[in-house]
């Protein structure tokens, strides 16, 4: 069985984070589109699709040429094409599926249910996959009546245990960890910050935000915002912090919540979507309202009980453990089997 993986990396990630890892943990052909077809005239071509279908750009006519090619090439063989971003690059499974009936068509969905559809309200092209992956527990019920399919899976999203470890000898006091910016509650954040700037002593706030963001952010002295960090300067914050404090609009899997809990940082952040799953059984706060003063009494109240913050170092490592990216891909190859 010959695996194809249609790949698109977010700008943002770090090169240890993202859904993409999953490539270098499989036998698998990436495709990039790397094709000599004219990108001029790839670029016409896509402006003829509309992205009511999910985002489709010359990118994406690329990949569908360069995977024409390389399934012509393998003469009838059991083939798995893998999109890793099911919200971008699908159109023509229907002539992609006469053309190489040994085929198989998947893809991992990583939006929740609300933003799928309000964002691809055309799902027609979807609905020709064999089978998706959810990241999140909240997408499954969704992507099955929205997609008509059967085969449906919830396998959590990875995360790179051997990279992001714990290291106690740089943890901080004080110190707040806030990372990234999709799906964020900024202004719950705001509100939170404020109060505890006036109330905790010695309060020390990182922020990691892509520069498009920071104007979100209200400025502090005691608020450090860090854009374009290395891999080892990222991973020195997670390690370096007393909690991550995330509040969230929604969710599915959250890079930054993998990172933290591999890193043993303890984790505040919103009871939405997919987080309660991965943060079951951790001793996490899921807060489920935006009230700015029940958020503000969780932090300070992890801040103050050291015991149960070395607790839940220990529970988040052992949970991330199970998610390791090497767990992970096994379950997805399992899934692909399946799909015969």
């Amino acid at each position: 069985m010959k695996i194809f993986l249609i790949h698109h990396r977010s700008p943002h990630h770090a090169s240890n984070s993202g859904y993409g890892r999953l490539m270098d943990y499989i036998d698998a052909k990436v495709v990039y589109g790397k094709t000599k077809f004219p990108f001029r005239i790839a670029k016409f071509i896509a402006g003829f699709h509309s992205k009511t279908a999910g985002n489709y750009n010359v990118g994406s006519v690329l990949k569908a040429i360069e995977l024409y090619h390389l399934l012509k090439k393998q003469n009838g063989q059991k083939n798995i094409v893998h999109f890793l971003n099911g919200e971008r690059d699908i159109r023509h499974l229907g002539f992609f599926k006469r053309r190489f009936p040994n085929t198989k068509f998947c893809a991992t969905f990583h939006k929740p249910p609300e933003i799928l559809r309000q964002t691809i309200s055309n799902s027609v092209a979807l609905r020709k996959l064999d089978g998706a992956i959810a990241v999140g527990s909240n997408q499954v019920e969704f992507l099955k009546e929205w997609l008509g399919l059967e085969k449906i899976v919830y396998i959590p999203h990875g995360v790179d245990t051997e990279f992001f470890i714990p290291k106690p000898i740089l943890k901080e006091e004080n110190t707040l960890l806030f990372v990234g910016q999709h799906l964020r509650d900024f202004d719950l954040f705001n509100a939170t910050i404020f109060m505890l700037l006036t109330q905790v002593s010695h309060l020390k706030v990182e922020i990691v935000l892509h520069p498009a963001y920071v104007s979100k952010v209200i400025p502090h002295p005691q608020v450090h915002i860090h854009s374009k960090l290395t891999d080892g300067e990222l991973l020195t914050l997670y390690q370096s912090a007393t909690l991550l404090y995330l509040p969230l609009l929604n969710s599915t899997a959250c890079n930054s919540i993998l990172e933290a809990m591999a890193c043993g940082l303890t984790i505040v952040t919103s009871d939405v979507g997919g987080n309660s799953s991965y943060l079951k059984n951790t001793k996490s706060v899921l807060i489920n309202n935006r009230n700015v003063e029940a958020h503000f009494y969780e932090v300070v109240s992890m801040f103050n009980d050291k015991d149960g913050l070395n607790k839940a170092a220990s529970l988040l490592r052992k949970k991330a453990e199970e998610i390791d990216w090497s767990k992970i891909s096994k379950k997805i190859i399992l899934f692909y089997e399946n799909l015969y």
